[in-house]
């Protein structure tokens, strides 16, 4: 498993602002002033939550960098060998990896519209056949990132992700997003495309299905 190189300067997609907020690594007289001077700071909360996330996943490897406060609010960082883990007050600590990792940072990472990890990176479902689905799933405050062997991975979110997730998300009829939800050209709708179908939903004409006859 390789590390996703973060980009320095991705353009945002789907004309989000990336922050321009400086970033600001984290020393160990840093963690020490926040115990003398301020129990309040959430670098005290941050730290061992990182920590104990970076335990659960061995597979992340080594520090590369220290921790990292990202922009003036209290959002940590810190980056691994094979991936990184995120920590906010209101999502706590989560890890991102592999191509989850490397489709999100290319669109803006924290500062896109998907925000910050709500899970570390899961297994797909079961199949109807048993066995679970090749690939994996990482969800996000304003969206989800799947990938499979066969078709990448893709952003799914909004009302599309609503209308997917309350059909069964990988296990219903539609099966697995194969591109990111985006506008559709022809009627503006947001439009998802998935292995066996289509769910197009715009605020005045409401969700439109279609599921590829088997």
């Amino acid at each position: 498993m390789t590390r996703p190189t973060r980009p320095g300067h991705v353009p945002a997609a789907r004309g989000e602002v990336r922050s321009s907020h400086a970033e600001q690594a984290l020393s160990w007289s840093d963690f020490r002033s926040a115990v003398r001077y301020d129990r309040a700071n959430q670098l005290l909360l941050a730290v061992p939550a990182i920590s104990a996330k970076r335990a659960e996943h061995p597979v992340l490897g080594e520090a590369i960098a220290p921790h990292t406060r990202i922009g003036s609010g209290e959002l940590y960082r810190r980056e691994y060998e094979h991936g990184a883990v995120y920590w906010s007050e209101r999502t706590g600590a989560h890890e991102v990896h592999g191509l989850v990792a490397e489709h999100w940072y290319g669109v803006g990472a924290e500062a896109s519209f998907l925000g910050f990890p709500t899970t570390d990176e899961q297994p797909l479902a079961e199949s109807e056949h048993g066995g679970r689905l090749a690939g994996g799933v990482g969800h996000f405050e304003g969206g989800s990132i799947y990938w499979t062997p066969a078709h990448g991975s893709a952003i799914v979110f909004g009302m599309v992700r609503d209308i997917w997730a309350l059909l069964g998300w990988e296990r219903s009829p539609l099966g697995l997003p194969v591109c990111d939800v985006e506008p559709a050209p022809e009627s503006g709708m947001l439009r998802g495309v998935f292995e066996h179908g289509t769910v197009e939903w715009s605020s005045s004409t409401g969700p439109i299905v279609i599921i590829d006859a088997q």
